[in-house]
């Protein structure tokens, strides 16, 4: 009870400070003790979750994802520093900072398809700042990849080793030769986009360096069974992916599309080797840990 009580105390304590520090808030006090009732009930250990409770952070992001331009603006006033040192990994893509900026203040701040905004997915319980840089480096490398796989489509805009295979009868009927090219290689960059950065260095030693397994392995200091796994892995997600994107693009099972990704498979070594080169793929391009 006296823990209750306690608990109770430095939260409308807490809750007044935040208010004191952004009067122009207009979070009322039920909608804020719904929303923390909503959250604790998430919560499977209490007494741990309470020592973890940020009254403050979930208050400023209550308040943002009612859309208030002014929550925005004391938002990012508050966590820039974190926001610049996210946004710094990302340097070399070729959009501008500022466009990232905007990009991630939509995916932060703006509802879409029935969603609330993903601000709203804070729990209150641990650090708002190392949540917005969970989320905002997520949200940046789903960026970077598509940028990436844009350009990489780009590199394969006039590359025929994907080639075009015989059609079955039902396939060509609905898609000329051209359509299923395009879509072939948009699928294919995509999952060359998606591919994890070890897996992408591993198939640029092995595809674009002639690098043997074991040479890659002592490059690592791995295992050379690790070098195989990995490209084998790698190999197969392509060719899964590939398969599962185009599929949803032309709107045809996956398992009719079998001749058509075996026959891009069988010529695929000579489009890694192309857009391996490609400095876009380059150790470090998404940010992401290799």
């Amino acid at each position: 009870m006296l823990e209750e009580v306690a608990v109770g105390d430095r939260i409308a304590r807490e809750l007044a400070a935040a208010r004191a520090k952004w009067p122009s808030a207009a979070i009322t006090d039920l909608q804020f003790a719904e929303a923390l009732a909503q959250r604790i009930a998430t919560q499977k250990d209490l007494s741990s979750a309470w020592a973890r409770l940020r009254v403050e952070d979930l208050f400023l992001a209550l308040w943002c994802a009612t859309g208030d331009a002014r929550a925005i603006a004391a938002f990012e006033q508050v966590h820039r520093p974190d926001l610049d040192g996210v946004l710094a990994r990302f340097r070399r893509l070729s959009v501008t900072g500022d466009e990232l900026r905007q990009t991630l203040r939509i995916k932060l701040f703006v509802a879409s398809e029935g969603r609330a905004p993903r601000i709203a997915d804070y729990s209150g319980f641990g650090f708002l700042q190392n949540w917005l840089r969970v989320t905002a480096l997520r949200a940046l490398v789903d960026i970077a990849r598509s940028e990436k796989a844009r350009k990489l489509e780009e590199l394969l805009a006039d590359d025929d080793m994907l080639g075009m295979p015989s059609l079955s009868p039902d396939i060509a009927s609905r898609y000329s030769r051209e359509q299923i090219s395009r879509a072939i290689k948009g699928a294919f960059a995509r999952a060359v986009a998606n591919l994890g950065p070890r897996q992408r260095n591993f198939l640029r030693h092995a595809q674009v360096d002639g690098l043997t397994l074991d040479q890659i392995a002592a490059l690592y200091s791995v295992h050379r069974a690790t070098v195989a796994r990995t490209l084998a892995q790698a190999r197969t997600e392509l060719t899964e992916a590939t398969r599962k994107e185009l599929g949803a693009q032309l709107g045809i099972a996956e398992d009719s599309l079998d001749s058509v990704v075996r026959a891009a498979d069988s010529r695929i070594d000579l489009s890694l080797s192309r857009v391996l080169k490609a400095p876009e793929l380059a150790d470090g391009s998404e940010g992401e840990d290799t």
